[in-house]
């Protein structure tokens, strides 16, 4: 044994307090419970606040958040042993409803000046409450290295159990409310934790009391629940609030596991209200009957929005069916009623939009309820199609946009695989021989990502740009373009016909295309004499029609990111070339971090030590070099792993958040099951932590290529998924609490802390780094790489622990 590794100073582990285990495993589940339950929570939180991006930069800190708590605890663990555990947990419980009301009640969200300052005020709150769960864990880790099996067992088990306890607070009351619950869920295992101790200090009661009264305070003061809205470009709620003219006000908010939905009326719009989800993307719910009453009213609705025009050349045999996706307060439906669509299937992924449309049928006239042709799925609207044998006249998406995030790592967009190369094959199948699909799109910028979709499905089928230009018209529009697909070809007759009521409608106010109509000069002089000419046509799309231009060229010479986008890269409405800004800086961040804790220790010879260094014990141990390798590589590997397979599997599923509590926590449950059957050996740890990470890389590479077969054979999406993912997690529980006991073996216990920091940094690192591959290249990549990592587990464990435990052993 290296004579530099120190006698451990951890409180004695006496068989008294072995007896006394169960307890400590009980209060680890409460406090991971508390954890992951309050990450989904807080994500929710701040979706309603702010904008996914910064959403994903505060979660993100917050995992790293966790890992800084077992580096803290490593170089100051001397002080928090004698400050008595017990007390910590108690400050976490209580961080957890502090933390989130300074969030909520800092008159910071709508000062102009605070801006930028902000976000990190925001990230410092919520850090700060995972630094302090990071301490707590690690400590307990690492005081019983022997039982570390079954405590990484316990710890994973809650964690699954708090994903779906989340998922059910949610579903039942609001954001704050769930989060004063949360903490007194960690209460528990604070108490636990003063119980196994035997003693319960002062501090620890002042900080448990304080806790009781704001659980008691939250419950009686109604006030506190309520989450604002921040001024925020995207949340369109914010500017309708606050702007003087609109007069408008929230006359219903409801919660749930999908997002917070608000209703808004305005005093200068009598017979409309809007819908929000987490304060973005308007819907629209008008007054049906006040609608039917006024012809002005009617016209200006048919023909300010492009959706309807289509309908214009339809015989009554083309609107026998329609299909919506994401038809939120019902705008969609009343277009489709009033341009005679006989049957109407509205597929909306949001419940509680829903519901509230369905309870405002007083208002609405029943556009859900009561109209006999209507029919209302909640669902999410590309697995609708996937699961669907039925084909429609008519698929129409309008504006189909939440700008949130459901996924884990909080990025990824929820209506991400509603517009992939995929998904076009999916609408077209469903699409009767005389089908259409319409999409109302924000700008030109998705008009062109859309057309480049449709072509490249038709590509892959062997249908050249030219002829399926013949297939295609767009609508200008300042600010909602729209594009028309059609399943047989223009002819020069219909196309004409829509070329002259285009013009008469004033669809003409920017980028169009009809095809099969020459390309005009026009010209026009202005008040002082200069004569102004342009084309009648968009002349890129009249190139593409002629093949004078390629998509590859149309992308290339395109400012903005318009290239296609698949069900592996489903980054749609990321427009912006390279990686978007914040994904970049808090890559940058990631790498700076493991810079700090993992070049100084790997790359610095034990002759060159500084006795002053931060890392210097670490870094003076060589074996002590391959562990932080191999729960680096751990980190990384097991992010890369879910989240990729997150992101591939979610699109089975009939519902976003559905999916998430699915397939975390059975990826979790399989890993804490792993992890207590590890408790049965006894020896050769490396043998099991090279076989299992050889396993998992293997199981990763084999579903990945056959997933698409498991989910069609079995035909149920949560059995299939739990067949995947309970094998793949419950090999993954292996190599962590195994490399944990290797280095008690080898009398290195006083690290575990340290190594559970390295792991929780990489593992921000993973998460990250699995979202720079999917945007670049697919989530396909992200598997293939974490496959690749636990191969390197296995191989580092092979090499560098085997012959340290045979050494020992010898």
């Amino acid at each position: 044994m290296n004579n530099k590794v120190k006698k451990s100073i951890e409180p004695k582990t006496t068989d008294k307090v072995f007896e006394r285990f169960w307890i400590i495993a009980a209060a680890i589940t409460f406090v991971s419970f508390s954890v992951l339950s309050f990450e989904i929570v807080l994500t929710r939180i701040f979706s309603v606040m702010l904008s996914h991006d910064y959403v994903f930069a505060i979660l993100s800190f917050a995992i790293f958040g966790l890992g800084l708590g077992g580096i803290i605890y490593h170089k100051w663990y001397k002080k928090y042993v004698s400050a008595h555990l017990g007390e910590i947990a108690a400050l976490y419980s209580l961080l957890i409803i502090l933390s989130v009301l300074l969030i909520i009640k800092l008159p910071i969200f709508n000062n102009p000046r605070l801006v930028d300052i902000r976000l990190w005020i925001y990230i410092f709150l919520a850090t700060v409450t995972f630094i302090s769960a990071g301490l707590i864990l690690s400590a307990v880790f690492q005081r019983f290295p022997e039982r570390i099996s079954v405590l990484y067992g316990f710890d994973l088990t809650g964690a699954a159990l708090g994903v779906v306890g989340a998922i059910l607070l949610l579903n039942n009351f609001n954001g704050i409310t769930a989060v004063f619950i949360i903490a007194g869920v960690s209460l528990v295992g604070t108490v636990l934790i003063n119980v196994f101790e035997k003693r319960f200090s002062t501090i620890s009661f002042v900080l448990t009391g304080g806790l009781v009264l704001m659980i008691f305070w939250a419950f009686v003061n109604t006030s506190l629940t309520n989450v604002p809205i921040a001024m925020d470009p995207n949340k369109d709620m914010y500017r309708m609030l606050n702007h003087p003219l609109e007069r408008a006000k929230i006359i219903e908010s409801r919660w749930n596991a999908f997002g917070r939905t608000d209703l808004v009326k305005s005093e200068i719009t009598k017979n409309e209200m809007v819908l929000f989800v987490d304060g973005a993307a308007g819907s629209p719910m008008y007054n049906f009957n006040a609608l039917l009453k006024s012809k002005e009213a009617t016209s200006q609705l048919m023909h300010h929005f492009g959706e309807s025009f289509p309908f214009m050349f339809l015989e009554d045999n083309q609107k026998d069916s329609a299909l919506i996706i994401g038809p939120g307060g019902g705008r969609d439906v009343i277009i489709a009623l009033l341009s005679g669509v006989k049957s109407i299937t509205a597929v909306e992924v949001n419940p509680a939009m829903v519901e509230i449309v369905k309870e405002y049928e007083d208002f609405n006239g029943g556009i859900y309820t009561k109209i006999p042709n209507v029919k209302v799925v909640i669902q999410e609207g590309r697995n609708y199609l996937r699961t669907s044998k039925e084909k429609y006249d008519l698929i129409m998406l309008a504006l189909p946009v939440i700008k949130s995030s459901r996924s884990i790592e909080g990025f990824a967009l929820t209506e991400n695989y509603l517009f992939t190369v995929e998904a076009f094959d999916d609408y077209f199948d469903h699409l009767t021989p005389e089908g259409r699909l319409i999409i109302v799109a924000h700008g030109d910028v998705e008009i062109y990502r859309l057309l480049n979709l449709y072509l490249e499905m038709n590509k892959r089928k062997g249908l050249p740009v030219t002829e399926a230009m013949k297939h295609i018209y767009t609508l200008a529009s300042p600010m909602m373009p729209t594009i028309v697909f059609q399943k047989q070809p223009f002819d020069s007759a219909g196309a004409k016909l829509r070329h002259e009521l285009l013009h008469k409608l004033g669809y003409d106010k920017g980028n169009y295309y009809v095809p099969l109509v020459n390309q005009m000069i026009l010209k026009s002089s202005d008040p002082s004499g200069i004569e102004n000419e342009w084309f009648m046509f968009d002349q890129m799309l009249i190139n593409l029609s002629r093949g004078a231009l390629t998509t590859e060229e149309l992308i290339k010479s395109s400012v903005f990111d318009i290239s296609v986008v698949t069900d592996d890269r489903p980054f749609f409405y990321d427009f912006k070339k390279g990686l978007p800004s914040t994904l970049t800086s808090i890559f940058l961040f990631v790498l700076f971090a493991m810079g700090v804790v993992l070049i100084p220790v790997l790359f610095t010879k034990n002759s060159q030590q500084n006795s002053r260094s931060f890392f210097k014990d670490v870094a003076s141990i060589k074996q002590l070099k391959i562990f932080m390798l191999i729960f680096s590589l751990l980190g990384a590997g097991f992010m890369l792993i879910e989240i990729a397979f997150f992101q591939k599997i979610t699109l089975y599923f009939s519902h976003p958040v559905y999916a998430l509590t699915v397939i975390l926590f059975s990826l979790l449950l399989g890993t804490g099951l792993g992890s207590l059957f590890s408790m049965r050996i006894k020896e050769n740890y490396y043998r099991f932590i090279t076989a299992a990470s050889i396993t998992v890389a293997i199981l990763s590479i084999m579903y990945l290529k056959y997933l698409d077969t498991i989910f069609q054979t079995i035909g149920n999406a949560t059995v299939a998924t739990l067949l995947i993912t309970l094998p793949l997690g419950f090999f993954m529980g292996f190599p962590f609490p195994l490399s944990i006991r290797s280095m008690k073996e080898q009398k290195m216990e006083n690290f575990i802390a340290w190594m559970w920091g390295v792991n929780g940094i990489m593992s921000l690192f993973g998460s990250t780094f699995t979202i720079i591959i999917g945007i670049l290249f697919g989530f396909s990549y992200a598997v293939y790489l974490g496959a690749g990592l636990y191969v390197l587990i296995a191989l580092f464990t092979s090499v560098g622990v085997r012959r340290k435990q045979l050494a020992a052993g010898a």
